[in-house]
């Protein structure tokens, strides 16, 4: 289910939150039987826990999980990218440059400050993403790349401070285009995986290393936010 999916992603159902079914059923109005299913769905992802027992639970955070969330995608997506650039046409870059276009105009006014402004910037950075590797001609592969971004969103809108300006995130990105349009694949997959892993690198200065392998949340959570926007 898509509201419940956006729900945890932007931490509105915060990282270890229980997850009940009658009280979800209620929140979002629709039966038993495909709440259960959209927490089944939600469980493959990567975004809800099913532990015996204790039943569904939002996913918790962690260093661990999100540097398996960022090096998956090093792995991956640059390899998906360069499938996209062999197999894509004028169609496929004008695409690209379409979607980089509208991802920078929405950059020019400044950096998102509110709900509505960062679901809009995450929205087209998203769409970039995917206008990327649209071209690769292994649709289980881009599914997975889409899969991975929306785990890494999490913990970019339950964390993310900005260290930047909004102009170094515009040309980190047309950086980015620029090597994928000039069609060397090598370097548009080194270039893609830095990129990846530039998040990473912000987000683990905000996120400790929990006690004893405990993942961090609710309030201890909570208290890093605020401790890392200091």
């Amino acid at each position: 289910m898509r509201q419940l999916q956006v729900d945890i992603i932007a931490g509105v159902l915060p990282p270890d939150a229980k997850l009940k079914l009658r009280e979800l059923t209620e929140r979002y109005g629709i039966g038993a039987s495909p709440m259960r299913e959209a927490l089944a769905r939600l469980s493959a992802l990567g975004l809800v826990r099913f532990r015996g027992q204790q039943g569904f639970r939002v996913a918790p955070v962690s260093r661990a999980d999100l540097l398996d969330i960022t090096r998956s995608r090093q792995i991956v997506e640059p390899e998906v990218l360069k499938l996209a650039i062999a197999a894509g046409g004028e169609d496929w870059e004008a695409e690209i440059v379409k979607a980089f276009h509208l991802f920078k105009r929405g950059l020019e006014q400044g950096l998102p400050t509110g709900r509505e402004a960062l679901d809009t910037f995450e929205a087209r950075h998203h769409d970039l993403h995917r206008a990327l590797v649209a071209a690769c001609p292994l649709e289980t592969l881009r599914d997975f790349c889409d899969d991975l971004y929306l785990r890494k969103e999490r913990y970019r809108r339950l964390l993310f401070r900005y260290d930047f300006t909004a102009e170094e995130v515009i040309a980190e990105h047309a950086a980015l285009v620029h090597v994928v349009l000039s069609r060397d694949a090598a370097a548009a997959a080194s270039v893609l995986a830095r990129h990846i892993g530039l998040t990473a690198d912000i987000l683990l200065n905000v996120l400790p290393e929990p006690h004893a392998g405990r993942s961090l949340a609710g309030r201890g959570l909570r208290r890093a936010i605020a401790n890392g926007r200091r």
